[in-house]
């Protein structure tokens, strides 16, 4: 790979500017580690191979984590883009807060968001995911573990209290009278060799961007506070529905329980998606094929869901 900043040969210390293919563009675990190595040609890149390579493993597995978090974050805000099931008035951003006006109504239904309500991206994302860490949880269950299927690694869920958002959601009316600050936040704990990360798709409803980020950078940074140690990630699409059925206080009316069956038949129409339309090697390739190809899995999401929705 070319690129036009010109630095010095791994092998040779010659000038150089072609960066090795492989690790380039990992994320940082530590503060300048993620930087790949650059040659002057390929035969100083050939011969600086048995000492680059296990950096170069390492580096592509870290980018293969990063490019798979994206598309987790991609599909569920793909999902909610087309199954929302809140009927929201007006967004609003004021005081450093983003307000979601909604009308309250006892029979949820499912349709596309209200684009048109807002113009900024990020708060487009924030009202997408507000409250839906459980959701995310359960739903992309089956994606993570096919994506990261070539990926060695150890995933868990834990629950946490964001401390320090960036900026806050709030629902308006708020029928529960929960502050969002004060809600387990639902995470994925990815570890792999010597590292530990933390994988949150639905963190832009507090206004974070990075959806992989170093555990304790993580931890550090949102002040957080662990409410349940980490445990076995083995959710399915309905695990959330299927305990929710067993609480008394969510099955009091006919809305509650047809509410939570129309929502399990949205998940497992997302999962027939998984099933026969996602690829374990689709994080295989380089930076623009792998975007070539999120791009045409949104675009095959949002219509396979729209399905669902006619």
């Amino acid at each position: 790979m070319v690129r036009a900043s010109l630095t010095k040969c791994a092998r040779c210390g010659a000038d150089a500017t072609s960066w090795c293919a492989g690790c380039v563009d990992a994320p940082e675990y530590q503060p300048g580690d993620a930087a790949s190595v650059v040659y002057c040609g390929r035969d100083c890149q050939k011969d600086h191979w048995p000492d680059h390579k296990a950096r170069c493993r390492a580096m592509r597995q870290r980018h293969k984590l990063l490019q798979a978090a994206k598309i987790l974050k991609r599909a569920f805000l793909t999902y909610r883009e087309v199954v929302f099931d809140l009927d929201l008035t007006k967004i609003e951003f004021r005081d450093g807060i983003l307000y979601l006006h909604q009308k309250p109504t006892v029979r949820r239904k499912r349709c596309i968001f209200p684009s048109h309500l807002v113009n900024n991206p990020e708060h487009r994302e924030a009202a997408l995911a507000n409250n839906q860490c459980t959701t995310a949880i359960a739903l992309l269950g089956r994606l993570t573990r096919k994506l990261l299927s070539g990926v060695a690694s150890t995933i868990e869920m834990m629950d946490i209290n964001i401390g320090k958002p960036l900026v806050p959601t709030k629902l308006i009316p708020n029928p529960s009278g929960l502050d969002s600050r004060d809600c387990p936040h639902t995470v994925l704990r990815v570890r792999r060799a010597d590292e530990t990360w933390i994988l949150d798709t639905t963190g832009c409803q507090y206004g974070f961007r990075d959806v992989l980020i170093p555990y304790q950078k993580y931890l550090a940074d949102k002040e957080c506070r662990i409410v349940n140690e980490p445990t076995t990630y083995d959710a399915t699409e309905t695990k959330d529905l299927d305990f929710f059925s067993t609480l008394p206080f969510m099955n009091r009316t006919r809305c509650q329980r047809e509410d939570r069956e129309l929502e399990r038949r949205a998940r497992l129409h997302f999962a027939v998606f998984v099933d026969t339309r996602v690829s374990k090697d689709m994080l295989d390739g380089s930076a623009a094929e792998i975007k070539a190809a999120s791009d045409g899995f949104a675009d095959e999401l949002k219509s396979h869901m729209v399905d669902f929705t006619k």
